[in-house]
């Protein structure tokens, strides 16, 4: 029974139905594994069997959850099938009638791979999918011990003057100063990238033409102002400067900060909702 709930547990939509299977697969497991410790030795009653496989149930679910979360699976039914299966095989093989252990798993390795009731086409298809699946079994497992090099990606990070996006502005009056830190990541190679500030108003179309922003420091934004400082990005290298800017006209803004590579093209950006009165 537990092998056949495990398995409609994982392969049946999420659903009550589903739930439902799941927690019946869970009590299944803990009732095999107190048939496997206590079968045939203790005599329990009915109240000592129910509270016994609650238990067990509680500890074997709480230690396959543990179990797959460390060898990072995310903790789902899944749990069910790898430990719940390997339980009901072991319980149906050692609880089976007049038989010995391993009498048992012969006799079930044996009709496992019976085909003595196939024809020769079928024991040749037969053979060449059991072949089939051993090999993707085994490039799979090989697959997964292969070590393959992180892909890394440039990335802009901005901030407030503590250091945090908390206290990044969202409201500005015009010629207010404001600090941003603003913060450009390297990928696995050296690149010479723009650090590029730009105000553009909400209603921008998209077609205008921008107009380098006045001053040095503080750096003077008005609507289509922009800013650009040259930086090269060493291997995981990080850039980090602090910026001071004004904002010269009121209005609905967005401040968009880009890292433009030497092909003119942005790699990546972070954007500053700003409305300044």
């Amino acid at each position: 029974m537990l092998r056949g709930v495990s398995i409609l547990a994982v392969i049946l939509p999420p659903s009550l139905i589903r739930s439902a299977v799941a927690i019946a697969a869970f009590f299944a497991m803990g009732y095999c594994t107190l048939a496997l410790v206590a079968g045939g030795h203790l005599r329990l009653s009915a109240a000592e069997v129910l509270a016994y496989t609650v238990g067990l149930t509680i500890l074997i679910t709480s230690l396959s959850a543990l179990a797959v979360s460390l060898i990072g699976i995310p903790i789902t039914e899944f749990a069910v099938i790898i430990v719940g299966l390997p339980i009901g095989v072991i319980t149906w093989l050692m609880r089976r009638p007049r038989s010995h252990p391993v009498v048992a798993v012969l006799g079930f390795v044996r009709r496992f791979f019976d085909f003595s009731d196939y024809s020769q086409s079928e024991k040749v298809i037969a053979f060449v999918l059991l072949g089939a699946i051993s090999v993707a079994l085994v490039i799979f497992l090989a697959l997964a011990g292969l070590q393959t090099p992180d892909t890394l990606s440039v990335g802009l990070a901005i901030a407030g003057p503590s250091g945090t996006p908390k206290d990044l502005p969202r409201n500005l009056t015009v010629g207010q100063e404001q600090t941003i830190i603003v913060t450009a990541l390297g990928n696995s190679a050296a690149n010479s990238f723009v650090v590029r500030i730009r105000l553009i108003p909400a209603n921008a179309t998209g077609t205008e033409t921008f107009h380098p922003a006045n001053g040095t420091s503080p750096l003077h934004f008005d609507a289509f102002a922009e800013y650009g400082e040259p930086i090269t990005l060493g291997p995981r290298e990080t850039w980090t400067k602090s910026f001071s800017l004004v904002i010269d006209s009121a209005g609905t803004f967005v401040l968009r900060f880009e890292l433009v590579d030497t092909a003119g093209t942005v790699a990546t950006f972070n954007r500053l909702p700003l409305i300044v009165t």
